[in-house]
């Protein structure tokens, strides 16, 4: 579970979507949802797409801390956004779930 999780987050900073893609159907090979949290879980490929044309490419992340227990994890992540007056630094706390090869994903980040 580490390992993809990680993959994740390196591929996002490489700029390589497939390589997001993969990593989150490793972890979910039987689907996988995202959930905002205070929102309804998305479906995970579309969720990810529309994050990437968003964020892919003016956004890059650093793992602060990644905790893995059995089946569950939860990273603390800095999301460093580049905007118009410099970069600035997010934090947001992301939680993977799997069960039964399903992924759920959830993103605790500010509004």
């Amino acid at each position: 579970m580490e390992s993809n999780i990680r993959a994740i987050y390196t591929s996002w900073n490489a700029g390589n979507l497939e390589a997001v893609l993969a990593a989150f159907s490793a972890l979910g090979p039987q689907g996988y949802k995202i959930e905002y949290v205070g929102n309804a879980p998305l479906d995970g490929k579309q969720a990810l797409e529309e994050m990437w044309s968003q964020y892919g490419g003016s956004c890059t992340v650093d793992i602060v801390e990644l905790l893995v227990n059995g089946n569950e994890a939860a990273v603390m992540v800095h999301n460093n956004v580049q905007t118009p007056e410099g970069i600035v630094t997010m934090p947001s706390i992301e939680t993977y779930k799997v069960s039964d090869g399903s992924l759920i994903v959830r993103y605790y980040h500010s509004s």
